[in-house]
Order: structure tokens, then C-alpha cells, then sequence
């Protein structure tokens, strides 16, 4: 009996996390559209993931950012060349380390991610509003229980070598 119940409880917990899967989606892509309709910005996702991973830090080496990236320098300066010459980033030379080059966000860059907190708020005015602010506390808390989850679950496989 107890194995019948076990197995309709996964079944359960399998259709509800499948349908919170979709309604995510589907939402995520739906906001996508939104955020692109308001940003006018011709970026690849690859330059986009670049430039965030530069603002997080302020200012990141080449080799930091293909480690990151899980890609070649190679690749990395390329990216960032294209990027430097519509000076969305600055490239300088690390004065400790005159082998070494320094990506920073330029004036473009700036620009972009104001223009992005912009979008953001339009965004949250637009639809998360309309929730009441402790339903948005314990969407919140939900996926930060879950992330953590995660975490702990990769982090547990990675120390046994999985």
C-alpha cells in the first residue's frame, strides 16, 4: 500500500513541477518579448552574458572572463573587440601585470544597463504589481529555497565526484 501511495505522490509532485515548469516558460518568454520591445539594443546573448558577468565584477581580466564563460581568450577578445568599438567596454592594460588585459564597462555599457533598470521597473510596475506584496515576499522565499536546494544538491554531487 504504502509503495501505491509513494508512487502517486511522485506522479503528483512530477505533474505539478512540470506544469510550474511550463507556466514559467511561458511567462519568461512572454517577458522576454516585452523587454525586447522596449530595449532597442542589437546585442547577442553571448555579448549580453559578458557584460553582466563585467558589471557583477567592475572589471574583469580576458582570461577571467573565458573561465567564466567557459570559453577560449580567444573568443573572449573577440567579443570584446566588437564590443569596445561601440565602447559599450574599455580594455586596459593591468599596470601590475603589463601582460594583462582589463575589461571594464564604457560609456555605452552605462548606458545600457540604466536603460535596463528602466525596463525593469516599467516591468514590475507593468505586472508584479498587481500582486500583493506578500505574495511577491513568498514567491521570493520559495525560490530562494529552491535555489538553495539545488545548490547543496550540486554541490553534494560534485564533492562525491559525480
Amino acid at each position: 500500500m504504502t509503495s501505491k501511495m509513494d508512487n502517486e505522490r511522485e506522479n503528483e509532485l512530477f505533474n505539478l513541477v512540470t506544469e510550474i515548469s511550463e507556466i514559467t516558460y511561458s511567462m519568461n518568454a512572454s517577458l522576454i518579448k516585452v523587454r525586447q520591445s522596449l530595449f532597442n539594443e542589437d546585442l547577442s546573448t553571448k555579448q549580453i552574458i559578458l557584460m553582466d558577468l563585467v558589471k557583477k565584477e567592475s572589471r574583469l581580466s580576458i582570461s577571467q572572463l573565458a573561465e567564466l564563460m567557459n570559453v577560449t581568450s580567444s573568443a573572449v577578445s573577440q567579443i570584446v573587440s566588437k564590443l569596445e568599438k561601440e565602447k559599450y567596454l574599455l580594455r586596459t592594460i593591468n599596470p601590475n601585470n603589463r601582460r594583462e588585459i582589463i575589461v571594464q564597462l564604457d560609456e555605452q555599457g552605462y548606458h545600457y544597463y540604466s536603460k535596463e533598470e528602466e525596463i525593469n521597473k516599467e516591468i514590475v510596475n507593468r505586472f508584479y504589481s498587481r500582486m500583493k506584496m506578500e505574495e511577491v515576499i513568498q514567491l521570493r522565499d520559495i525560490l530562494v529555497k529552491l535555489n538553495h536546494v539545488v545548490e547543496e544538491e550540486l554541490s553534494r554531487q560534485e564533492m562525491k565526484g559525480e
